[in-house]
């Protein structure tokens, strides 16, 4: 464990106890959210170096949590629905199909839950790419149960768990579409300047996306797009929601220009 680290679960008690009561209020007002509920000019095709015989009609399969859902989007497109407009906007491509199965709050065990669904499946067997976040509300379900206690000890506790059911989800997409590419939007720290004394669990967020970076690296066909730095700097204008953890339309934007190149470096399905 870091020195940081070590100082930050050192801290005196009177700041614990503030950091605690702004925890419990944060944590509140997520559940809240999450129990309640840009595009390329048009006419503007973008030139890939390969475009030639792309294949003219693509199809995305989503699944996830709130994140590929687009929670915080004003435009309710989120990285998936602008990564698909991009698509679409590439020479040679005539439409983009995106089918969007995923639902806020979900962590691994209900996205493997939900996998299990007969319409899901079939909106994945025939997709050419398939786009999914997971891993967020695990976290935020360690910070839950120990909040008024938050050490570095449930997290790595709860890494090995999340590495099976994370290793079980990339089994069972394969197991209804053996030929797509598999793309991961990695996690990120929401409380990086909203909660700067939690800004240890960088560390975490590393340490589970190295977990899952690894996983899909067996895959051969499945990678992990890194959009933790995207929120790692501050500038003057914000990247999060209103609520402090979802992205708004900006940070989605920036998690799209980052999976769209990606998309475009190992160039699009030919027909």
């Amino acid at each position: 464990m870091s020195e940081n680290m070590i100082h930050f679960f050192n801290k005196k008690k009177e700041g614990h106890h503030r950091l605690k009561a702004r925890l419990i209020f944060i944590v509140m007002s997520l559940a809240f959210v999450l129990s309640a509920c840009s595009a390329q000019e048009a006419g503007i095709k973008d030139k890939l170096e390969d475009s030639q015989h792309v294949k003219k009609h693509i199809t995305i399969a989503a699944v996830g949590d709130s994140l590929t859902e687009g929670i915080g989007d004003q435009n309710k497109k989120g990285y998936a629905g602008i990564t698909r407009d991009k698509i679409e906007a590439v020479d040679g491509v005539q439409s983009v199909t995106l089918k969007n199965y995923a639902i806020k709050g979900s962590r691994t065990v209900d996205l493997l839950k939900r996998l299990k669904e007969k319409k899901v499946q079939d909106g994945l067997k025939d997709a050419d790419y398939i786009f999914f976040t997971i891993g967020g509300n695990d976290l935020m379900h360690v910070v839950r149960q120990n909040v008024l206690n938050l050490t570095f000890a449930p997290f790595q506790k709860e890494q090995g768990p999340f590495e099976e059911r994370f290793k079980t989800i990339l089994a069972q997409l394969r197991e209804h579409n053996d030929k797509a590419k598999i793309m991961y939007v990695s996690m990120y720290n929401p409380f990086k300047f909203s909660l700067s004394e939690l800004r240890d669990i960088d560390e975490v967020v590393k340490d589970w996306n190295a977990v899952a970076k690894k996983e899909l690296k067996k895959d051969g066909n499945a990678d992990m797009v890194n959009v933790a730095d995207l929120f790692e700097e501050e500038s003057d204008e914000t990247l999060l929601a209103d609520d402090d953890f979802h992205p708004n339309q900006k940070g989605y934007s920036l998690m799209a220009n980052r999976l769209f190149s990606e998309v475009k470096k190992e160039g699009l399905p030919k027909e």
